[in-house]
């Protein structure tokens, strides 16, 4: 049974082959072709932008106030020297 299967597949898969044209079968395969770059960059055809009005570091005004500082814990004691 297994060999019946066997030249069953064998048949198909050449009926398959002799199916396709033979100049199909000789070209070699082209890459497919990408398509063109579009460069559409504003950038390139106007100033820049002017600068925020921020321009210092650190943090922003808010609303809510600052929060306190944890008062800093006293340094150990050094160990006594023997």
């Amino acid at each position: 049974m297994h060999f019946v299967r066997t030249v069953l597949g064998v048949a198909i898969l050449a009926a398959m082959g002799a199916a396709t044209p033979a100049a199909a079968q000789n070209q070699p395969k082209k890459p497919p072709q990408r398509p063109p770059v579009i460069v559409n960059d504003p950038s390139l055809y106007r100033p820049p932008p002017p600068p925020h009005d921020r321009n210092y570091v650190g943090p922003g005004p808010t609303v809510v106030p600052p929060m306190e500082r944890v008062p800093q814990v006293a340094p150990l004691a050094q160990p006594p020297v023997r």
